[in-house]
């Protein structure tokens, strides 16, 4: 069965005072044989940008030996992200700050990440052929956070600060020290994640029928009479997106919509990879260089969380030059349909859309009321929620298979 849901999409977007230079600039280097940066590894010169805070980011590939650093600005970045932390993994250093052209080597103090507490969690991973117990750890590991996702069942440890920190633009992630946050987001049928992530100081959060129970009661189960329609979307190019992507989706027969607590949508333009020359060193090895190349992909779903205080409603963008070209750009909303292309150019849209709704999938493990009696679904733009974007405030980069694997 399928509805015919009509909306008015409302422009909310915010201009952003930009009052910081940073240094702007990408480079590559020789890892040492430990797997550490070399002294002078480095990327400097004369391009600046201006924003609301200054990164440096340092993506390690140990089997090439080598790293590449960027460095830009970015806007409406969450509070509480300065200084350097691994994002996730020991390879990944990313470092902000506030300070005009603070994004250096020395400010950073050798990007170094900061030490956080240590937690015990459990390790296991079903798709690798093992067979997660219920209630206690098949292994052990020891991280910053510990993690688990649900599809498929994936138990382990993080170091430094989750990817879903920023997905959720969660404001001083600090404070939820000691707790556990979870959340469950879909761009397409095929692109879904939902799982938890925790720092108990008495150890393994992360055991799979407590951390089950809790996303079902804490997630899946809440605002389930409260949730908004999302565009649903993922698409990848080697060409820049337009809006035209949003019209062709409409165009199709299949469902092009989910239902969450929020409504999200992301793009990244490059990606940072490394590249083998025919150059040979010293010690009768290949020879890497690292760059960036275009690289699109975009991302438009629904977003469910276990607490509405966790998430901040806006766009955070990272970029070299300006805003107007990001590197990446990311935006959370809360009313019906506003994960609309418009977030991304920062343009208001107050077109008449209609979507058709197709209601042969279950949006999620527990379907509305509304959805499950077949009923009519209207939208009256007047009771449109004001701060679906208009309040705009933090981030993230990406190279961007992490959206897709936020733990």
């Amino acid at each position: 069965m399928r509805i015919l849901l009509c909306v008015l999409i409302g422009g909310f977007f915010s201009t952003t005072v930009f009052s910081l230079e940073c240094h702007s600039c990408l480079s590559y280097c020789k890892l040492k044989p430990n797997g550490e940066l070399s002294e002078d590894c480095d990327c400097a010169g004369n391009s600046t940008c201006n924003g609301t805070t200054c990164f440096a980011k340092v993506e390690m590939f140990s089997v090439e030996e080598t790293a590449i650093i960027q460095k830009g600005c970015a806007s409406n970045l969450p509070y509480g992200t300065s200084g350097c932390h691994y994002a996730g993994a020991q390879e990944s250093v990313h470092c902000y700050c506030d300070g005009e052209k603070c994004n250096t080597k020395e400010k950073f103090d050798n990007y170094k990440p900061k030490q956080l507490p240590i937690v015990q969690c459990c390790e296991c991973s079903e798709p690798r052929g093992e067979k997660c117990p219920e209630d206690k750890c098949e292994r052990t590991c020891r991280g910053n956070y510990c993690l688990i996702d649900f599809d498929g069942v994936e138990q382990g440890c993080g170091l430094g600060l989750p990817r879903l920190q920023n997905f959720l633009r969660i404001q001083n992630y600090s404070d939820l020290q000691g707790s556990q946050t979870c959340a469950r987001y879909q761009a397409t049928q095929s692109t879904i994640v939902h799982g938890c992530v925790c720092t108990s100081p008495t150890g393994f959060c992360n055991r799979v029928n407590a951390s089950r129970e809790y996303q079902l009661e804490k997630v899946v189960s809440r605002r389930v009479d409260d949730q908004n329609y999302c565009y649903s979307l993922h698409q990848k190019s080697r060409k820049a997106f337009d809006k035209e992507i949003f019209k062709k989706m409409e165009k199709t027969s299949r469902s092009d919509t989910c239902e969450g607590h929020y409504c999200f949508i992301s793009m990244t333009t490059s990606e940072l990879v490394v590249e083998n020359t025919t150059e040979i060193d010293a010690d009768g090895k290949g020879s890497y260089v690292g760059l960036s190349r275009p690289r699109y992909e975009i991302l438009a779903g629904c977003l469910k969380v276990d607490d509405d205080n966790k998430v901040s409603l806006g766009c955070t963008t990272e970029y070299s030059e300006n805003s107007g070209n990001p590197i990446s750009k990311h935006c959370i909303c809360e009313s019906h349909l506003c994960n609309y292309y418009n977030l991304l150019v920062d343009e208001d849209n107050t077109t008449l859309r209609q979507v058709i709704l197709d209601q042969s999938h279950d949006h999620d493990l527990v379907n509305s009321p509304s959805e499950a009696a077949g009923a009519v679904l209207t939208y009256d733009p007047s009771l449109r929620k004001t701060s679906g974007i208009s309040q705009v405030s933090v981030h993230f980069m990406l190279i961007f298979t992490t959206y897709l694997a936020l733990f």
